[in-house]
């Protein structure tokens, strides 16, 4: 079924999680792609994960990098539909060659170079509408009554008790939630 607003659910690390997203029909399945930051999830099981799912656009979580040269990279081994990036990797790049997801902390930057094309958010209070926003939600309590158009909601994805066995109950009761009926 579609869902009611965009939904992105990052932090992607093993099949369960992309099949059961994909299979709910969210949006964007993020992945962290910058080796020893939280989650990061190795190219090779990338690309094998990615050619179980269908539907949702990939975004590499590029946050740690350091160097503008290590995107080039990481472009080639994950080939992402997004990037996602705060403040300081956004400064490392003039251009950039995909969309971006921006997490900002407190207020939006006034000298944002490169507009992204989402903000993502801790709470939806004192931003404004010229971007829309995916506000972060860890439980369904966090739900807001209402987005306004355009905006969407980040989710995070879990580990596995072992392979193939999860609990999904938080993230399935926001995803259906968001179910069209």
């Amino acid at each position: 079924m579609p869902l009611k607003t965009v939904v992105k659910v990052g932090s992607i690390t093993n099949l369960s999680d992309a099949r059961y997203c994909a299979g709910m029909g969210v949006d964007f399945l993020g992945f962290r792609a910058v080796e020893g930051q939280e989650n990061y999830l190795p190219p090779k099981k990338y690309q094998e994960i990615r050619g179980w799912i269908t539907g949702p656009q990939t975004v590499a979580e590029v946050y740690g990098l350091t160097e503008a040269a290590q995107l080039d990279v990481l472009l080639e081994d994950y080939k992402p539909d997004y990037l996602e990036m705060g403040m300081a990797e956004l400064n490392l790049f003039a251009t950039l060659p995909l969309p971006v997801i921006l997490r900002v902390e407190g207020e939006i930057p006034p000298d944002i170079h490169l507009p992204p094309r989402y903000l993502l958010v801790t709470t939806l209070k004192g931003h404004g509408d010229s971007i829309p926003l995916l506000l972060e939600v860890h439980r369904p309590a966090e739900m807001p009554d209402a987005l306004g158009e355009g905006n969407g909601l980040a989710l995070n994805g879990g580990s596995e008790i072992s392979p193939g066995l999860r609990d999904y109950s938080a993230l399935a009761e926001i995803l259906e939630q968001l179910e069209v009926e």
